[in-house]
């Protein structure tokens, strides 16, 4: 098949629920992930439970996108948490927690894909940030933090990866009525 081959992280709901339906819709074969299973499917769809933190299960995960697919074209980072606290009342646990899902797991999926994209010479990865990097916003510096960092990778495996013929490339946008916000 030459439908184009797209991977599309947090697919469960929100953002890259219709994202996935998006690219579904388009023709492309789709494969999603969240750490729960999904409550809808549509044609060209396949959802696998994996925790983005987890570097075994990102791996596990882009070794079935290979066996299934043989490639890989398009990922997209969208997997995230927030955390609306002020910095004064943030708990340790719920920074490591913003730091593991939003850096660590957009890291492992972008270094595991390129892996897979590099054979062919050609691969778009696209990392979901947000609005309120830019805006500075207060109440979120913990969450900010971490979207910013996933800013900065951004940058960096662009340029690593572009020999290869892999963009890489941040998107942020504002608010979207999704349970994340």
């Amino acid at each position: 098949m030459d439908s184009p081959v797209t991977l599309v992280t947090g697919s469960r709901t929100g953002i890259g629920k219709c994202l996935a339906l998006h690219y579904a819709g388009l023709g492309h074969r789709v494969v999603g992930c969240s750490r729960g299973p999904a409550d809808w499917d549509a044609p060209g769809y396949t959802h696998v439970r994996a925790d983005v933190t987890d570097e075994r299960s990102v791996g596990d995960l882009l070794s079935l996108v290979r066996r299934e697919f043989g490639r890989l074209d398009h990922l997209i980072n969208n997997a995230g948490i927030a955390s609306m606290n002020h910095a004064l009342l943030t708990p340790a646990r719920s920074v490591d927690a913003l730091l593991r899902t939003n850096v660590l797991g957009t890291f492992l999926f972008c270094r595991e894909a390129a892996k897979l994209m590099r054979g062919r010479g050609f691969g778009r990865i696209v990392n979901l940030t947000t609005v309120a990097v830019p805006l500075h916003l207060a109440g979120e510096a913990a969450y900010v933090a971490s979207k910013a960092a996933v800013e900065a990778l951004t940058r960096v495996l662009a340029r690593e990866f572009a020999p290869f013929g892999i963009t890489v490339n941040a998107v942020g946008p504002g608010p979207v009525e999704t349970a994340l916000t």
